[in-house]
């Protein structure tokens, strides 16, 4: 996800290593938060992962598609053929009261995440909002670090 981005340029590193780089893993909310809005199909939910963030790391369609087949195999969501119209016939997916069940999870899950990033960013602010030169490596007085 860093890879390219302003902040792989600032901070001139080629490679992040860090856990938090895959955004993939916030797909799966973002789905089922977009089918509880709205039953949609699987181009219109990609465009919807695209403008809410997802842009450097677009999501896989294959592991979208992946995704809505494992939440509807886990009751989460339903699909249905809509063969109206013109073009190809297209499956559309709405979500089902256990998936809505699942998104209230995630969402709970996520609001505790963030109460974690906060005070992390809280400390690491307080400790290097006077110093900003300071290395990650000097200030945990190691020699390496996970930056390469």
């Amino acid at each position: 996800m860093f890879e390219g981005s302003k902040l792989a340029k600032k901070y001139k590193f080629k490679k992040c290593e860090c856990p938090s780089g895959k955004m993939t893993r916030f797909v799966e909310p973002c789905l089922l938060f977009f089918l509880s809005q709205k039953p949609s199909y699987g181009y219109e939910l990609m465009d919807q992962l695209n403008q809410f963030g997802f842009q450097k790391a677009k999501p896989d369609p294959a592991m979208v598609y992946r995704m809505l087949r494992s939440l509807e195999k886990e009751e989460c969501v339903i699909s249905k053929w809509d063969t109206k119209g013109t073009g190809p016939a297209k499956r559309n997916y709405e979500l089902t009261s256990k998936g809505f069940s699942l998104l209230h999870a995630w969402a709970e899950g996520i609001a505790m995440r963030k109460q974690v990033l906060e005070k992390f960013l809280k400390q690491y602010k307080q400790c290097f909002k006077n110093n900003k030169k300071t290395s990650f490596s000097s200030k945990l007085g190691n020699g390496g670090g996970r930056w390469r």
